[in-house]
């Protein structure tokens, strides 16, 4: 072997070794990457369990026992999987928190022997709205359990009964029945139910043996979410009893045919439905759908049709003009003699809901501005439906040249953007956002626009123009609670400069929770001249107070929280403890933990 070739022998080993070696440190490095961030990963997750341990504790600082059943039972719930005992005991401690309010408004007064009139229907109207409030928390706690442990949620309430509050006599002549523990009961089964789709259609058909019922549909709407085809067979057979019976003068049998009709719908135009949003319509064959509109037009048609039948009608004109268009003339008809007999406030809603399936966008906003009270919701409507229809465009028109009021004119077009807005950001149609931009009003609802398609250029790699964006789009906006639409546009900056730029996204935090500590102590010193209800006892109320309430901030916020966290948990942590009052503290925390907890087991859901 010439020496030539030995020594290229000798420079392919050397350069196989290298390779390989450089192969094996690349494996290595990759190796450690994916060690030190599940590491992290679980080091955020034990600070994070430590936090609901303190928010947990924290309740015991609350004054109101609303506020302290309601961040035990928060802390409880995150708490579950990781240690449930801990978790069952916090919410035992919940109920009997609660306990405390379950007394009735008077009691000592109550043993008198004399009293007059006036003061007696006064107290009796404090104990009705006592009981309205406590049954409201208990209920929302034991649902909360159900979702946990059903059995739980069983025990706990068989183990609390609510004292009894007496119904004014006009209820009673009207036949009016309080909410009690039997209907809680029945939502405790459904809610539990809905853990397991096969469970749920056992019980669903042990109540539709029992006779027709609104839980029916309650069952059948959270079966449908989870399996459609169980839905779909127990829907048949909730049609199987309604053809067994006549729904003439039926007002469930009416209202539980016209439910199956709507739910069986696709996404109705009314609605911007987000990805998210857990609505799935029912699957029906197309048989049973036009059984259903035969089975409801037969008894619309009789002479001793209920009200309830007749006032429900208008919402499934589609379907009967799809299935029995040579009925509509006769329908209507006997719609135009009903609606004689409605007060001015039913015939209103009845001739919009009319026009709502019929009319165009256009036709809804003529409608709306003669509709007094209800003028506001109306237009908010129509300009939902014309989103949907894709006519944006032209009621966008119609509104310019036939709104002769200014301001009116203003808010519709604002409230146009608004959706189209919302609309492209469900969609994620970063182009028809730039379509978009140039002609928004509002310099917020812009900005608002502008943070998504910052996103889209931060996912892309294009960091240097993404972040050009967000700092353009911050000239937009202003810090100003008393505006839904300012708000909404800071926490959308927020939440972009979180994935962009994280050090820009804690220094507005920071200062806009400076911002809100001022805010709310003039707040709290203007509800002591001018009741607002947000206070009770010098305390704020965490979940009637008009705060975001906390499932609902998670959803949309929980995405931007996590990633902030996930930079620097100290530093978030430290942003939710710059609230310097113990409530705004504790829910701001509570965000924090949920967004958290719930972020990491999507991730490893996502992961498996």
């Amino acid at each position: 072997m010439s020496s030539k070739s030995t020594f290229s022998g000798s420079l392919f080993c050397i350069a196989l070794i290298l390779i390989l070696s450089v192969l094996s440190s690349a494996q290595v490095s990759e190796k450690e990457k994916k060690e030190q961030e599940a590491e992290r990963i679980k080091q955020i997750e034990r600070k994070t369990y430590v936090l609901v341990n303190e928010i947990a504790s924290g309740a015991l600082g609350l004054k109101l026992p609303e506020n302290r059943s309601f961040v035990l039972a928060s802390a409880a719930d995150l708490l579950w999987q990781h240690d449930e005992p801990r978790a069952r005991n916090l919410f035992w401690d919940a109920l009997n928190t609660l306990n405390l309010m379950n007394a009735p408004a008077g009691s000592d007064s109550a043993q008198q022997s004399v009293r007059d009139t006036k003061s007696s229907t006064k107290e009796q109207e404090e104990n009705l709205k006592q009981y309205f409030a406590v049954f409201g928390l208990r209920q929302q706690l034991l649902l909360r359990v159900a979702r946990r442990d059903p059995q739980l949620a069983l025990d706990m309430l068989r183990s609390s009964r609510q004292v009894a509050a007496e119904p004014p006599a006009e209820w009673v002549r009207r036949g009016y029945v309080l909410p009690d523990d039997r209907e809680l009961e029945d939502q405790i089964a459904t809610e539990g139910a809905a853990r397991n789709p096969e469970r749920a259609l056992q019980l669903a058909r042990e109540s539709l043996a029992k006779g027709l019922s609104y839980q029916l549909f309650e069952f059948l709407y959270k079966i449908n979410l989870k399996d459609g085809e169980l839905a779909t067979k127990f829907a048949g057979e909730i049609i199987d009893k309604l053809n067994a019976r006549n729904i003439t003068a039926d007002a469930m049998g009416s209202h539980l045919a016209i439910s199956l009709l709507t739910l069986s719908r696709a996404q109705t135009d009314g609605q911007i439905l987000a990805p998210s949003s857990g609505f799935r319509p029912l699957k029906l064959e197309e048989e049973q759908r036009r059984g259903l509109v035969e089975l409801i037009t037969n008894a619309a048609l009789t002479e001793t049709a209920n009200s309830n039948l007749l006032y429900g009608l208008v919402a499934v004109m589609p379907e009967i003009r799809e299935f029995a268009p040579e009925r509509v003339a006769p329908l209507e008809k006997k719609l135009d003699a009903f609606t004689q007999t409605l007060n001015s406030e039913q015939r209103l809603w009845h001739d919009f809901n009319a026009l709502r399936n019929s009319g165009t966008p256009e036709d809804i906003l003529k409608f709306a501005s003669k509709a007094g009270d209800q003028q506001n919701e109306m237009e908010r409507q129509a300009v939902l439906l014309a989103v949907n229809r894709q006519r944006a465009d032209s009621l966008r028109v119609f509104v310019n040249t036939r709104i002769d009021d200014e301001l009116g004119r203003k808010s519709l077009l604002d409230a146009l953007d608004t959706a189209q807005i919302n609309l492209a950001i469900s969609k994620g149609n970063i182009d028809e956002l730039q379509k978009l931009l140039p002609n928004v009003r509002r310099k917020e609802e812009r900005a608002r626009a502008m943070c998504v398609m910052a996103l889209a250029l931060e996912k892309k790699g294009d960091h240097a123009e993404a972040l050009s964006l967000l700092d353009e789009a911050q000239t937009l906006i202003k810090t100003d609670f008393n505006s839904e639409s300012q708000t909404d546009a800071l926490l959308a900056l927020v939440g972009a400069y979180t994935f962009v730029e994280p050090a820009k996204a804690f220094a507005i935090i920071e200062r806009t929770v400076d911002r809100a500590n001022s805010d709310m102590s003039k707040l709290l010193l203007l509800d002591k001249i001018v009741r607002t209800g947000m206070v009770n006892k010098g305390e704020i109320t965490m979940e009637h107070s008009g705060m975001i309430p906390i499932d609902f901030a998670v959803f949309k916020y929980g995405k931007s929280v996590a990633a902030l966290a996930n930079a620097d948990f100290d530093r978030t942590r430290a942003a939710a403890d710059r609230f310097e009052r113990i409530e705004l503290r504790l829910m701001a925390r509570l965000l924090l933990a949920q967004t958290l907890l719930r972020h990491n087991d999507e991730g490893n859901a996502n992961r498996r």
